[in-house]
């Protein structure tokens, strides 16, 4: 089971995640392939691909890098606001200088959302072709690589932000993967350390090699 489920985490219909079932019954699933973001491109990738252990992966601190850009200009927009911070008497709930505040500063919340929103949406993303499995009564079919070819086609014609791909796979694998595109990294995007530690482990104890592969889809 461990060399036919390499890597089964995190299977998602809100992913790119593509099924296929029997023509002869809709309900016989044959296998599956999904691709999911992991993080937001960037300096992320770790200069060890075995990876240390740290509190906060890089993919994490670019989302939070990104909402401090958004941050600085909504302050700019704060400073710019012509509505007056009630003072005094003001400030009490029932004032009308209070209430034009509070509707000023639950715009500018409602802004920053959809601010950071679109920043988000338009930074380009890291993605990972994070689950490749057929029924093994299917398999040696050509399944296996058409659903691959499509999770990776419709990736493109999503038009997402950020073209590499990467994926997780024994070294025996590598082979196929070139039919795709995918080459050997040796750095590995920090947001995959879990990944990497947990695989490690399985293919060490099945005595085979985990390798990190990226392909950059056109």
């Amino acid at each position: 089971m461990a060399r036919e489920l390499m890597n089964p985490l995190g299977i998602s219909h809100s992913n790119n995640l593509l099924i296929a079932c029997d023509t002869q019954n809709s309900q016989d699933l044959i296998g599956w392939a999904q691709i999911r973001s992991i993080g937001y491109l960037g300096d992320s990738s770790s200069n060890d691909n075995r990876f240390e252990d740290k509190s906060q992966s890089k993919a994490a601190q670019s989302r939070i890098s990104i909402e401090q850009e958004v941050d600085d200009m909504m302050w700019e927009e704060f400073e710019d606001d012509p509505t007056p911070i009630p003072t005094g008497l003001a400030s009490l709930p029932w004032t009308d200088e209070y209430k034009a505040a509070s509707r000023a500063a639950g715009d500018r919340a409602d802004r920053r959302k959809e601010l950071l929103q679109t920043e988000l949406n338009e930074t380009p993303k890291l993605w990972e072709l994070s689950s490749v499995y057929v029924v093994p009564k299917h398999r040696r079919q050509g399944v296996g690589s058409e659903l691959v070819r499509q999770v990776l086609q419709h990736q493109c014609s999503g038009n997402k932000p950020g073209r590499d791909v990467y994926a997780l796979t024994l070294s025996k694998n590598v082979e196929w993967y070139k039919q795709f595109g995918f080459v050997t990294v040796e750095k590995v995007p920090e947001a995959m350390s879990f990944e990497v530690v947990a695989g490690n482990a399985i293919t060490t104890l099945i005595g085979e090699e985990l390798v990190c592969i990226r392909t950059h889809l056109q």
